[in-house]
């Protein structure tokens, strides 16, 4: 197989022409610019995605904004149409990355399956967006970790005034922690079974809590029907709008796939690492939507999970804090994750010189890193940069943060279309692959992108107030100009596209 500098040289020569032959499953070759460990195992891969995705510990974070669109039947629900959206999303994305395992994952995939002329800007623009929507990511993790810190300070001392500098301060202490400790490469895989193990024995500790806590409990004919809805809007719309949290529970996905360096065997280890992500997330999650919505009695007074804690064990702070407490160090771990998956995109990226500073950002820092050090930087430092815009405006920053998860879908849906128009019987697939189920997954993944790119740019709640206003249909827009503008000025003249057996 070609080296990677003689990739950059061919895909050079090329410039987006036309390749024949044949696709493979083949594992890739370690990088040249310095030496790439491969240090995950399947064990540690479902543990770095699952600590990322984090399902059932999203569900908790995002309670306070799920509960007024609808309730306890929104969530449970919801929960089901999301896990199988999210089921849907997996294996489409295990049917790519068992066929063509590469770190750049989605933009990869572009360049094997699009047409020759709109394929070098297709590719482009797709990991731009992958890498930002994971960058969005970041930034939603670095700033939840001091808001949860702060709330309990809050609750500990009712004459604490929480002011938006002290967010922004704990933001960066996480981020700088997260992405210093990720330098290390060798502790990394510990690190993301840890994590699961960790959020599973949390979530199990708090389900038995709010349980044994609880003296009142919804009946059943409460739980499936009671839908209370304070939004604004009609029930039919403010389910979809609710959603958006239990969605969160489910993204992040293509997470694992971007270590495909780093295991052995990706083309069968991603997959698996992909599907047991659902298969955990869908089990702890289940369990938390029943323990949360069985024995939350008042609606009205539920403003987020420390304050359920609160009411269903009588004001008692100390049994809300502890448990509160698993919520943050999880949360904290997911971050870990995070700086992985931004930075591994990155690091692909620049091997294709789709950024600047592509020879710092493609290297690969020897021992004791063993990692593309550069690259973990040059995210975090995007990361950094967000902060400033939660400094200046919080609802636009909640709007910012709302573009990372249709960033993640647009992404996924580039490759997914090519995939279909280029017929999916002509594909050379690899060992995962679902002739007719795949498909299907296919379709609802492109269908509920669809849907959510125009139910999530709704406004949260009518009627409209400046404080309440969702200003993500005009961040996509200054992203689209952005990718536009960056492509005019640099990537149009620089970038190169990888070279993948098969291209057609």
């Amino acid at each position: 197989m070609s080296t990677l500098k003689d990739m950059e040289k061919a895909a050079r020569t090329q410039s987006g022409n036309e390749v024949t032959g044949e696709s493979q499953s083949i594992d890739l070759p370690i990088a040249e610019d310095g030496h790439m460990e491969r240090p995950f195992t399947t064990w540690t891969a479902i543990g770095i995605a699952h600590s990322i995705t984090n399902t059932a510990m999203g569900i908790l974070l995002t309670v306070g904004t799920t509960i007024p669109f609808g309730g306890a039947p929104l969530s449970f629900f919801g929960f089901i149409l999301m896990a199988l959206v999210g089921l849907s999303t997996v294996t489409s994305l295990a049917e790519l990355a068992s066929a063509i395992p590469h770190p750049g994952g989605q933009y990869v995939w572009v360049a094997r399956l699009s047409p020759a002329s709109p394929r070098r800007f297709l590719s482009y623009a797709t990991a731009i967006a992958s890498w930002a929507g994971a960058v969005c990511t970041g930034a939603s993790v670095c700033l939840t970790v001091p808001q949860v810190t702060l709330a309990m300070v809050a609750m500990a001392r009712p004459d604490f005034e929480n002011k938006p500098w002290m967010g922004f301060v704990g933001y960066h202490i996480i981020n700088i922690l997260t992405a210093s400790v990720r330098c290390f490469e060798r502790i990394v895989p510990q690190l993301g079974s840890g994590c699961l193990i960790f959020t599973v024995l949390s979530i199990l500790a708090i389900v038995v809590s709010l349980f044994a806590g609880s003296t009142e409990r919804v009946t059943s004919e409460q739980f499936f029907t009671d839908y209370y809805n304070i939004s604004g809007w009609p029930k039919g719309v403010a389910f979809l709008i609710g959603i958006n949290g239990l969605n969160w529970s489910f993204s992040c996905l293509d997470a694992v796939v971007h270590i495909a360096e780093e295991i052995p065997q990706p083309s069968k280890n991603i997959p698996k690492a992909l599907m047991w992500t659902i298969v955990v997330g869908f089990t702890t999650g289940m369990l938390t939507i029943l323990a949360l919505y069985i024995n939350i009695t008042d609606m009205e007074t539920q403003t987020d999970f420390l304050t359920v804690l609160y009411f269903i064990f009588r004001q008692n702070k100390h049994a809300a804090f502890g448990l509160q407490s698993l919520v943050l160090v999880s949360t904290t771990g997911a971050m870990f994750g995070v700086q992985t998956w931004q930075s591994r995109q990155a690091w692909a990226f620049a091997r294709n010189r789709g950024f600047p500073f592509q020879s710092y950002l493609r290297r690969v820092v020897p021992s004791p890193f063993n990692t593309p050090v550069w690259a973990i930087l040059w995210s975090a430092c995007w990361t950094a940069l967000l902060s400033f815009v939660y400094l200046a405006s919080e609802t636009a920053f909640s709007s910012l943060i709302s573009c990372g998860i249709l960033l993640q879908y647009l992404s996924y849906a580039v490759p997914l279309v090519l995939l279909l128009c280029h017929g999916r019987p002509n594909f050379a697939h690899g060992p995962f692959w679902f002739p007719k189920l795949g498909c299907l997954a296919n379709f609802v993944t492109l269908a509920w992108t669809a849907v959510a790119l125009v139910v999530y740019c709704f406004p949260y709640y009518l009627p409209v107030s400046a404080a309440e206003m969702n200003y993500t249909s005009v961040i996509l827009v200054l992203i689209g100009l952005y990718i536009i503008a960056y492509w005019v000025l640099w990537s149009s003249k620089e970038f190169v596209l990888p070279e993948v057996e098969g291209t057609s």
